[in-house]
């Protein structure tokens, strides 16, 4: 049985609960809230969103009913949990306040589902795995280290994926575990984001459990957020070098064309032709081969452009090719493009794809060469979502091994997704659960 850290102080004791001993217990608090505490159930609510929502024009937060369901029951499950409200003239905490002699009646089942709530801890988990009708795996997406937790959820485990980000609270029933109900998914967009929020709330430096509720309240503010702001655009990164993207082209008058030709013609890393262009490439080992620079012929007859697509590769490069040219060239200028401009955006979308339509059997067979190619290496290459440990290193441990076998059905959905779109066959990844020998 995996263990879920709480809030419980220590030396209390944490009762059982068994399935049906909990149901009805929110709603039958919300209820008792809303009809002997409207005031003060209202205002806390009401303050609770003002926090929450990002700033927003005059015409005010405008969300559609499915929104508004979820926000309903996230918010309520947060009071319940963390919030305070105004009783009889003092500020009280509506957890504790439900569970006093002064509050609704509840049977002990009820009781125990409410306690839970401010014991267990609103936290950022990555869905590993998806059983559809009987629940999920999921893993502490800060802590690499922590265990994996199995969940039973059916409604829940029925819209989920693998590689999900998403807050939640999971709760002890029984021997299992089982959501609370309150989700927050994130967009894979907007991952960056909460995460950077929530770890700079956990380390704020002061007690333990203010820093937990600053991180609830990023958590959750980052959640409603993504509704309403623009869609961040992503920093783009070179696959190779993990350097930022950056579209550089040098531009040159060619003096002596046919001595700049015969350089580049001796130089072993470098392969084209004068008319067609060249492209410097570097062996990274395993078949794979980086692109250093490409060298095109320019708009005029007397023009070249060297293109690179970062900024260091620009520099080493430019320094590489003016040395290499000598007298040969004269730089005329250095034209600079960030991807994510609007620049670059609006000339994106005006270009045509002028790709032929492949058949399915001959786009399924090209897919498949390139991804054996992409993840020739993969086993063995630091991954982020790793904490920087390769494949190999990471299945070492179980909660390692989780998550590698996370981000492989991660990919398979993905690919199941994007073949079902382009009508062929799925490609099989089981050619890296095997170069790792692990079972699914």
């Amino acid at each position: 049985m995996t263990t879920i850290h709480t809030l419980t102080p220590s030396g209390a004791k944490i009762l059982p609960l068994r399935r049906g001993d909990h149901e009805d217990a929110v709603s039958i608090a919300v209820q008792w809230l809303a009809e002997r505490h409207r005031k003060g159930w209202r205002t806390a609510f009401e303050g609770l969103l003002d926090l929450l929502r990002p700033a927003q024009p005059d015409d005010g937060l405008q969300a559609d009913d499915d929104l508004t369901q979820m926000l309903s029951v996230n918010a309520s499950e947060w009071l319940l949990a963390r919030g305070e409200m105004l009783v009889k003239g003092h500020i009280r905490s509506i957890n504790e306040y439900l569970l006093s002699r002064d509050g609704p009646y509840l049977t002990p089942g009820q009781q125990r589902w409410i306690a839970q709530l401010h014991e267990r801890p609103l936290c950022l988990y990555r869905v590993t795995d998806v059983r559809v009708g009987e629940g999920l795996t999921l893993v502490d997406a800060l802590d690499v280290s922590a265990q994996p937790v199995v969940v039973q959820e059916r409604s829940g485990s029925r819209s989920a994926q693998p590689g999900m980000l998403m807050g939640a609270r999971v709760m002890h029933l029984e021997e299992h575990n089982v959501l609370s109900g309150a989700i927050y998914p994130f967009a894979r967009l907007r991952e960056e984001s909460v995460l950077a929020q929530v770890r700079s709330a956990l380390g704020a430096g002061f007690h333990p459990e203010n820093n937990q509720g600053l991180a609830e309240l990023a958590l959750a503010s980052r959640w409603l957020a993504q509704w309403f702001e623009p869609t961040p655009i992503p920093e783009m990164r070179d696959a190779a070098s993990g350097d930022a993207l950056l579209l550089v082209t040098d531009h040159y008058c060619v003096l002596d064309a046919a001595a700049l030709a015969a350089q580049l013609a001796a130089q072993p890393d470098v392969t084209g032709a004068a008319g067609h262009g060249w492209h410097r490439e570097s062996n990274t080992g395993g078949g794979m081969v980086r692109s250093l620079a490409a060298i095109n012929p320019g708009k005029a007859a007397d023009r070249i452009e060297v293109f690179y697509r970062t900024q260091k590769l620009a520099d080493e490069g430019r320094a590489w090719f003016e040395a290499l040219a000598g007298a040969c060239i004269q730089h005329l200028t250095r034209e600079v493009t960030d991807p994510r401009s609007a620049a670059a955006l609006a000339g994106a979308t005006r270009k045509v794809d002028p790709t032929p339509t492949l058949d399915p059997q001959e786009l399924a067979a090209l897919m498949e060469q390139v991804m054996h190619k992409h993840y020739a290496t993969w086993a063995d290459e630091p991954i982020p979502l790793l904490g920087n440990q390769t494949p190999r290193q990471a299945i070492a441990t179980p909660a390692g091994l989780e998550r590698v076998k996370g981000l492989l059905r991660e990919y398979e959905a993905g690919e199941a997704a994007s073949a079902h779109r382009d009508g062929r066959r799925e490609v099989s990844f089981q050619f890296l659960w095997d170069a790792l020998a692990i079972l699914r």
